[in-house]
């Protein structure tokens, strides 16, 4: 008797893995490595009901995007993608490509991440996911190769394309104004554009509730 109720708890535990899988929604994350850094908790607060991929390594600026954006997408059905270009389109480096803000130059002019913006987009719309833009983290001051003031410009220029396209932004920007000055790494100190654990905690909240809503 116990062998036989041990069988059917196995039975309807299959199941019910069987179930989640085939009603499992898809989402995928393109961005850079702050995205690298807070998909895993994206991934925690949403399985197994939702499975959550990243791209393959860091997106990087959006001429990287152009190039890899249908490889990235591939040929999985998405509910959901969220992306974020700006953080290495307007990195300064020279022409051996070493960061400086001195001697360096933009890597992506705005006028151009704009224009690359919308060639991404108009890609992404040829599926049938909901799309969210997530815009670009705070440089901190003294930050190699990049401006304070930059990624304020940088998103202004891509909430233009966005609103364009009717795309949801969700502003993490802001939030990381308040997160980084008491989370960045662990053994680095505060010109570092990247975060602690508890950071990317906090970075990845906004991310989680936005993926809910949209599915």
């Amino acid at each position: 008797m116990k062998r036989k109720f041990r069988l059917l708890a196995l039975f309807f535990g299959l199941i019910c893995i069987a179930a989640t899988v085939q009603n499992q929604k898809n989402v995928l994350i393109v961005g850079d490595s702050i995205s690298i850094g807070y998909t895993p908790f994206v991934v925690k607060a949403l399985q197994p009901q939702v499975n959550v991929e990243h791209n393959e390594g860091n997106g990087g600026s959006t001429v990287r995007g152009i190039q890899k954006i249908e490889q990235w997408i591939g040929g999985k059905q998405w509910d959901v993608i969220l992306f974020n270009f700006g953080l290495h389109d307007l990195v300064y480096a020279d022409s051996a490509r070493k960061y400086d803000v001195v001697n360096g130059k933009e890597s992506v002019p705005i006028e151009q991440y704009k224009k690359n913006l919308s060639q991404i987009v108009a890609k992404l719309r040829e599926t049938t996911a909901t799309l969210i833009f997530i815009n670009t983290t705070m440089v901190p001051e003294n930050s190699l190769g990049r401006k304070v003031e930059d990624p304020a410009k940088y998103n202004e220029a891509a909430a233009e394309i966005m609103k364009q396209n009717g795309i949801k932004v969700i502003d993490l920007y802001t939030l990381s104004k308040t997160v980084h000055p008491a989370n960045f790494p662990p053994k680095s100190n505060s010109s570092n554009v990247h975060y602690s654990e508890s950071g990317y905690e906090q970075l990845a909240t906004p991310i989680i509730e936005a993926i809910r809503k949209a599915l």
